[in-house]
């Protein structure tokens, strides 16, 4: 059991209190809804269903129901307020989430790791010896799985020690897992083995409220939910995704062009006669009750004609409804005559749900005005008001003691009682805590818009944010290190980045900024979270930060010094959490290069980080991700600094144990191996590649053994080392591992389409044209292309079919399209660049542009020597001799 699954109770992993609010008093079944949506399941080719509709549509109460109607049903509830340990918006959680669901569901379709069973029988076992059953050396568990090990062991005399299973290691951390890897194990999986298992059984996988990401933005560090919806493999024929989310064209665009052909929607329209009858139906039942339907009033007007009006006024939205109910339920049991009143009054009964809760609040205001009296505006501003701004821009629920802390109405607990009883039928209680019933109302009390900022109501959302986080600065900016408090931990960074994000004035923004950078740029509040809360929430609030102010030294010196304490405390993991994290937000660049160039100066390290095992183990880490971050930017001085920086990394990587060492070893060897070939150097690169591979090996990486080995035997095949057969008997083999079961990781789709793209380049390179046009096709099928819009490629092996097939025309027209920004002198340093010259200046040649031709090659000569062009410069020499002069 993982240290996350160890923290949830059946409730939290399975929403059940959120699906039984849910579901509660008055809740309606919308069957022709349901029924909509779960034709789509029976379409072979879908696999996502996505419902959109607007705020209070009741997205969140049709998903629960779903759940209910489905045997096997995970959930996510995707919250922005929310106390769920594993409903934060990000690819991670939701997969860790669901896998832990399935595995409670259905344990029998989680992989089991480890199946031993020993029987062995032994007379006698002197003092000095050492019997073992089973032994493993390195056991990796996924987060989900579980171990079977039987050991019978029959041991007459044991005068020495008697093991029955050991394990040397064992890794189950399951924030090492990527994604890629984690869903396969969480979700792939075991729907494949409950297709074996029940053939017409089907897993509904349901995510609320995607919509909430908005809020988020590119802060979740993490691959979010929908950037995972729209990059997954190819999902099993029982699995579907039921997706609810606001109508936000910008935020599911990606989503629905990736998906295109597997995506089916279902929109909930407001003035659809099925929504009014639902909704109808509703009122019904509330003014049904007999303490309601006994009511003076609404025995005047009639509980019918009370039902319809304000089923008309909610505009589609359950949630107008749903407040109104608990407002009407509320004034009732407090015999409050005049609320009853306001709440049946049909003439002045608002529409919409902004409009009931500026009735509501208008009613509490009202309410405040009386018991106060004179003195009404003063309490109203002291207390209401300030739990109000509190609440409109909380991060999480707040516990009550939190909550009067934050509001500084500790010492008028009464009042605070008082008007948080006021408030009621806006807020709920989540694990104990208080926040609002939903984000809407939020949303209604921080608008921008001008005819609501003179509201008695009104937030403005930068001012807020930047109160809260000045009150938990003031209370535990001065130590870090002893404080508890989770909310403070978790959300002081947050806070001050939304105050500059939203703020409206210069000196807002000035203020915020300067106390962010007070607080991030010393190392003790990343220290103190990275241990209380987790290393990537740190990394958040560097990354949110760095990109709210638009980059700071400050920022850099302090996430670099953050981690150099971690380091010396022995997490020498860290360099992959940076690149998870960092590596591909091009608007945090400079703070990735600030933090890998100083952990990977060995001076630096020397003086930051006394522990010398933990420091050369950093070394190594930190080294490998500059060095791939300097082969990204090219150029002649960048590539032979990382050649450098990988070279003393792998000089240095026996400081290191050695099972931890063979992965390292790997990538660094591959790394290495595959700078060598950009400078022609192909005999150490194929020795570097086939040690990668043989590292891989060593490790349990059969996905990275076959990827050295592929490069390897490209490069090779280039160089003229590699035969044709050995290179395509191995791709074939590859390419069958691919696309099994077995393989794990996140780069293994990707790697089923280079292995098409090396097959067809080994047809281009041996005249088969036959391989060409199979492989060709294989990517303009391929389901990692469309996922990732990766058009270049298939524009590059088009280009090249149409040369192989002697279509010059067009083989020229697209050769002209793919390289129109690198026709420059000096040529770019595009990887093989030559090659791409070289057919061009063939296909041109064809069609009788002699000098076109000419001025290609020439430039072919030209590029770059450590850009991987030398293979194809002396082919390109022998063409321009072949020219007539």
């Amino acid at each position: 059991m993982t240290d996350e699954r160890g923290r949830l109770s059946r409730d939290e992993l399975l929403y059940e209190k959120v699906i039984a609010r849910h579901l509660d008093l008055g809740f309606v079944e919308r069957f022709w809804l349901a029924a909509l949506i779960e034709r789509h399941f029976r379409d072979p080719d879908c696999r996502f269903v996505l419902v959109t509709g607007g705020p209070g549509a009741g997205k969140s109460t049709l998903l629960a129901w779903l759940t209910q109607r489905h045997a096997l049903s995970p959930r996510y509830f995707l919250r922005r307020l929310s106390s769920y340990p594993l409903a934060g918006g990000d690819a991670w959680s939701l997969l860790l989430s669901v896998g832990h669901q399935l595995a409670l569901l259905r344990p029998e379709l989680m992989r089991v790791d480890l199946d031993v069973q020993v029987t062995q029988a032994v007379g006698r076992v002197a003092e000095a010896g050492r019997v073992v059953g089973a032994r493993v050396g390195l056991l990796h568990l996924s987060p989900f799985q579980h171990t079977a090990v039987q050991v019978a062991q029959q041991v007459d005399i044991a005068e020495g020690s008697v093991v029955g299973f050991e394990i040397a290691q064992m890794v189950a951390d399951s924030r090492l897992t990527d994604v890629g890897n984690l869903q396969h194990l969480a979700l792939i999986e075991p729907a494949v083995r409950l297709a074996t298992a029940d053939p017409t059984a089907m897993v509904v996988l349901c995510i609320d409220s995607v919509d909430e990401l908005r809020h988020q933005g590119r802060d979740v560090g993490r691959k979010d939910i929908l950037e995972w919806l729209a990059d997954c493999p190819e999902l099993p024929a029982n699995l579907r995704v039921v997706v609810s989310a606001r109508p936000d064209a910008e935020l599911l665009r990606r989503f629905r062009l990736a998906q295109a052909d597997r995506l089916r929607e279902e929109r909930i329209e407001p003035s659809a006669t099925e929504v009014r009858e639902d909704l109808l139906k509703y009122a019904r039942r509330v003014v049904a009750a007999p303490e309601i339907a006994g009511q003076p009033e609404l025995r005047r007007v009639g509980t019918e004609a009370v039902a319809r009006r304000v089923s008309d006024r909610a505009e589609g939205s359950f949630l107008y409804l749903t407040l109104w109910a608990n407002g009407l339920r509320d004034a009732v049991a407090d015999g409050d005559a005049k609320r009853v009143t306001a709440l049946t009054e049909l003439a002045v009964l608002p529409a919409g749900l902004d409009g009931i809760y500026e009735y509501f609040l208008v009613l509490i205001r009202d309410t405040v005005k009386r018991r106060e009296g004179p003195q009404w505006t003063s309490r109203w501003k002291q207390v209401h008001l300030r739990l109000l701004e509190v609440l409109a821009v909380a991060q999480a629920p707040l516990p009550r003691k939190t909550l009067l802390f934050l509001t500084d109405l500790i010492g008028d607990r009464a009042g605070a009682r008082e008007a948080l009883d006021d408030l009621a039928q806006f807020l709920t209680s989540d694990s104990g805590a208080v926040r609002f019933h939903h984000i809407t109302m939020a949303e209604f009390l921080t608008s921008t818009d001008e005819d609501r900022i003179l509201d008695d109501w009104h937030v403005e959302a930068d001012e807020s944010h930047l109160a809260l986080a000045q009150r938990l600065l003031t209370e535990h900016g001065d130590a870090w290190e002893t404080c508890d408090d989770a909310y403070a931990l978790n959300h002081t960074a947050t806070h001050l980045v939304a105050s500059i994000r939203t703020a409206s004035s210069a000196n807002t923004r000035e203020m915020a900024t300067r106390l962010l950078t007070s607080l991030l740029g010393a190392p003790e509040f990343g220290v103190a979270k990275s241990g209380r809360i987790g290393v990537d929430d740190m990394l958040r609030d560097y990354v949110a930060a760095y990109a709210a102010v638009h980059g700071s030294p400050a920022l850099e010196d302090g996430l670099t010094a953050v981690l150099a304490r971690l380091i010396n405390d022995g997490r020498t993991d860290l360099a992959v959490s940076v690149h998870a994290m960092v590596q591909y937000r091009l608007d945090v660049a400079d703070l990735n290069a600030a933090v890998l160039r100083r952990l990977s100066d060995p001076d630096y390290l020397e003086h930051a980080v006394s522990d010398r095992r933990n420091r050369s183990a950093a070394l190594i880490a930190f080294s490998h991700g500059e060095a791939g971050r300097l082969r990204r930017l090219g150029g002649a001085e960048n590539l032979d600094a990382a050649h450098r920086l990988l070279v003393r990394a792998i000089a240095d990587v026996d400081d290191v144990d050695q099972v931890v060492s063979a992965r390292l070893r790997s990538p660094l060897f591959y790394d290495l191996a595959y700078l060598e070939t950009l400078h022609g150097q192909l005999d150490q690169a194929l020795a570097w590649f086939t040690k990668s591979a043989e590292a891989a090996d060593e490790a349990g990486d059969r996905t990275g053994a076959f990827i050295s080995r592929l490069v390897r035997l490209r490069h090779g095949l280039l160089g003229g080392l590699v035969t044709p057969e050995e290179f395509k008997a191995e791709h074939f083999a590859a390419l069958e591992y691919f696309t099994s079961d077995e393989a794990r990781g996140s780069d293994t789709s990707r790697w089923v389409m280079n292995v098409h793209a090396h097959l067809a380049d080994l047809g281009l390179l041996t005249g088969d044209l036959d391989l060409v046009v199979t492989h060709v096709q294989a990517l303009e099928d391929d389901p990692w292309i469309r996922r990732n819009d990766r058009v270049d490629i298939l524009l590059r092996f088009r280009a090249r079919a149409a040369w192989a097939c002697g279509h010059w025309a067009v083989a020229a027209e697209l050769f002209a399209r793919m390289l129109a920004a690198d026709l420059v002198d000096p040529p770019s340093n595009r990887e093989e660049l030559s090659r791409e010259l070289y057919y061009y200046g063939q296909a041109v040649a064809g069609l009788g542009k002699v000098e076109q031709a000419r001025e290609l090659w020439t430039l072919g000569l030209r590029c770059p020597d450590n850009a991987g062009n030398w293979p194809w410069k002396p082919r390109l020499t022998e063409a321009l001799r072949a020219l007539p002069s």
